[in-house]
């Protein structure tokens, strides 16, 4: 069992496909079919855990695309309380993403996903740049392809004040995986799963975000602040995905 066998997915309601509102400057938001050089583990000190990818991107040059997913909150859950309805349980964008990226690429879920010690480069705040670190990696997705879904975006500076950060008034562009579909169908895990035979979300995705850049600076109040807010409930992931004893599940991709 991999290191992320032990968390629990069971009872979510199921992710649906649905549209949202570093290097060297942000990518154009756009489709990218992209290589996973290494997926590692790791936590913040609050306790909840992430996912950090790195993926190369052919056609723009191998350029290489880093991104850190939170998995679970500080208390190791997968999901959160519908405001309207407490008894349901929706899945953590985040953990939606990571699985997705799972599920299209070797067709097992995260918790089916063995983990290894390896040593990779992470970058160092203290350190002030990339050092040598041992970390749990997800050995089964390397070298794995994935068409990612990235928008790009305009959120604030921030720096801390007290115990808060706050915005500096500055603002800069990023990047963020919004969606995940299979390589080469174009398909979704949420269309797999209804057995579809081939990607119909795919262009309406791209007709609703390439190109755009996604506000979520303090003045766009509906968004800003809102964990996973710069998502289009980015997964497809079903119930099934997870462990607490469900039944077996069937492989669909892969």
């Amino acid at each position: 069992m991999g290191l992320f066998g032990n968390l629990n997915t069971a009872g979510h309601e199921s992710v649906q496909d649905t549209l949202g509102g570093g290097n060297f400057g942000a990518i154009e938001s756009g489709a990218y079919e992209a290589v996973i050089k290494v997926a590692y583990a790791g936590a913040a000190p609050s306790g909840a855990q992430n996912v950090t990818f790195v993926f190369t991107i052919p056609e723009l040059g191998d350029r290489e695309y880093r991104e850190t997913i939170y998995i679970t909150n500080k208390a190791g859950e997968t999901f959160y309380l519908d405001k309207k309805n407490p008894n349901l349980k929706r899945t953590l964008p985040g953990y939606a993403t990571v699985n997705d990226i799972c599920i299209v690429t070797t067709g097992d879920p995260l918790t089916e996903q063995d983990t290894e010690e390896k040593v990779v480069k992470v970058y160092d705040f203290d350190a002030n740049g990339e050092v040598n670190k041992s970390v749990q990696a997800l050995t089964g997705l390397t070298g794995q392809k994935v068409i990612l879904g990235l928008q790009k975006q305009l959120e604030d500076k921030k720096s801390k004040v007290g115990n808060e950060y706050v915005p500096t008034g500055e603002t800069r562009e990023t990047n963020v995986i919004d969606k995940i579909f299979h390589s080469p169908t174009k398909m979704t895990v949420n269309e797999a799963e209804r057995e579809l035979t081939e990607g119909e979300f795919y262009n309406d995705w791209l007709k609703a975000n390439e190109g755009k850049v996604r506000d979520r600076t303090a003045k766009d109040k509906g968004n800003a602040g809102k964990p996973g807010a710069a998502r289009s409930n980015a997964g497809g992931a079903a119930p099934q995905a997870g462990g607490g004893g469900d039944a077996p599940r069937k492989k669909l991709f892969g």
